[in-house]
This record gives structure tokens, sequence and C-alpha cells, in this order.
């Protein structure tokens, strides 16, 4: 390929301009050595502004070659960036290998700044619709008011939700627990519910100024009254096994006809959990030899190895319900 005249001939007059400015350099330079002297010995008495004006004319005077050869190497390549289509090409290539993965890194470190705006944003849209549903509410028969608005029930507010996140959890221990990054500083109490968006986590054993330790089905101290549906029959999921989405039914009788497939949900006998929230479903039963009770296997609702984001929910009747039942403690 032969050589471009215009490539050339900028390129002879970029070397004659730049062997000008040399010659212009030299003359200034001794201009302004006999001056560096007393420039020097006069620093500390000028003001501030002076002072920073003069570092930066130094410096621009000690570099001086430098920039203007960094100038006029700019200048060149973008005469043949445009003049020369072979070149274009290499340096765009170029270009785009060395700004693809940093613009990549970038759209990535974007994305998830987005995707986690979006999903605090899902999270407190759920909890709206979670606080709506029938089991957060209290239902109760009233004449006057079925008369006058044509309803059946009135209803109070029994349970309140909160969202937090998960900062640590276990799953392959003994008595496996999670910490959650909110404490009293923002409301959270012992013995609050703590569930997942596909069912229950477990209960809220401690609680710190910042944070809060939860019990989560996975621990054999965990208990939580449930039923089965269709039957409607009520026991008790438990953890005896060492497989983190795998739990137990316990004192379901073994003339009831529980059927493969069939869903765990809270029974609502507690002032912890609100009801028919899903614990899990049916996997594998059988008779106990050693009793009168099935051995009921379910698979749990939660993803305990893939648990990001929880809802806590306080009973706002809690404490007028443990008062009774102080009551009947002391009997």
């Amino acid at each position: 390929m032969k050589p471009n005249p215009v490539i050339i001939w900028q390129v002879g007059y970029l070397e004659k301009a730049y062997f000008s400015v040399f010659k212009h350099i030299q003359h200034f330079e001794r201009q302004n050595n006999q001056k560096k002297n007393i420039m020097a010995k006069n620093v500390l008495s000028q003001p501030l502004l002076i002072h920073s004006m003069n570092n930066l004319r130094e410096l621009i005077r000690r570099y001086f070659h430098l920039l203007v050869f960094l100038i006029l190497q700019i200048f060149a390549i973008v005469l043949i960036y445009k003049n020369s289509n072979y070149q274009h090409f290499v340096i765009s290539t170029t270009m785009q290998n060395i700004t693809g993965p940093v613009q990549n890194f970038a759209n990535l470190f974007y994305k998830q700044f987005r995707y986690s705006s979006e999903n605090e944003y899902l999270i407190q849209q759920n909890i709206e619709l979670l606080r709506e549903k029938d089991n957060m509410f209290i239902f109760s028969e009233d004449l006057v008011y079925s008369v006058f608005l044509g309803e059946g029930k009135n209803k109070r507010r029994m349970y309140e939700y909160t969202s937090a996140h998960v900062v640590f959890s276990t799953i392959n221990k003994t008595n496996n627990y999670i910490i959650i990054d909110k404490g009293k500083n923002e409301g959270i109490t012992p013995d609050m519910a703590v569930l997942s968006p596909n069912g229950v986590v477990g209960v809220v054993s401690d609680v710190s100024n910042n944070f809060s330790t939860v019990i989560p089905l996975l621990n054999p101290n965990s208990r939580v009254s449930a039923k089965i549906i269709p039957i409607n029959q009520i026991g008790t999921v438990v953890w005896v096994d060492n497989d983190p989405s795998i739990a137990q039914v316990t004192d379901i009788p073994q003339h009831l006809m529980v059927s493969v497939g069939d869903s765990v949900i809270t029974s609502g006998y507690s002032d912890v959990y609100p009801k028919d929230i899903l614990l899990g479903t049916v996997i594998e039963k059988f008779d106990n030899p050693n009793n009168s009770f099935l051995t009921i296997k379910i698979r749990l609702a939660t993803d305990f190895r893939n648990l990001h984001n929880v809802y806590l929910v306080s009973n706002l009747y809690k404490p007028e319900l443990d008062s009774l039942k102080s009551k009947h403690k002391n009997e």
C-alpha cells in the first residue's frame, strides 16, 4: 500500500513546527534562568495565590518539552485516525479491547446498584400486600356494622410487618441460627415471627441495638404449631434430620388420611405466627411402630441455603395475651 502523501506532508510540517518551538524554548529558558533565584528568595513573602501560580508556571516550564511533544503527538494521531482507514480500524479495535472490560464492569456495578434499589421497592410493595391479607386481622361479628355497611364482619389489625436482611446464617450445625440487620433501634423485640417470601423462617430470640438473632426451623429448639391441609389436623413441625430442606410433623394419628403433596401451614394457635403461613409440603409418610402416630416428612417451603431478605411480624396484642397467660401459669 502506497503511503498517503497528505499524511507525509502533515508529519513533515509537524517536525518543522516542533524544531521551531524547541528554539524558542531555549531562548525562553535563558531569559528565565536569571529570574529563578530571585523568585526563590521571594516565595515565602508572596501571597498564597501568587505562590501557587509561580509553582504552576515552574511546573509548566520544567515539563514544557514533554507537554509540547504530547500535544503534537496527539494531534498527529488524530490526523492519522481521520485520514487513514486502516489506522482508523486498528486504533478503534485497540480502544475497544481496552475500554470493553472497564465498561462491562461499570455496567455490572450499575446494574447491581439498580437491582438493589428495585429489590427494596419490591420488598416494600410486598409488605403492603401482606398487611392486607385476612390472616393479619381479627374478625368479629357486628350486627350494627352489618346493617349500615352491608358487611358481615368487623376487623381489627392484629399483626404488623417490617423487613430485614440476613447478614449471617448457618444451616449445617446442630443449633443453627440467623443474624439479621435490625434490632432494638428499629423496634425489633424477642418472639417476633420471621418469614421469607415463601414461608416460615423462625422466631427472634435475642436483640441488640442494631442486630437480632433468629432461631430458625433448622434448630431442635424450634417447635411450630401446624395444620395439615386438607384434613385440618393439628400437629407440630420439628427439625430432627440434618437436612436443611427437610422437617417432620409429629402428633398426627395413624388413622388419618395424609397424602404426599398435602400442604402444611401454621395453625394460628400461637401468639407468634399468623395462621395459614406455609411451612412445607408432605413428601413422605409412614406408620411409626413405637406409637400410634404417623411419621411425616415435609419439604420446607423456605430455602435456607439461599435466604437473603426476611419479614418480621409483630403481634400487636401479644402483651395482652402474655398477661392473660401469666395469670393461668400462677394458678
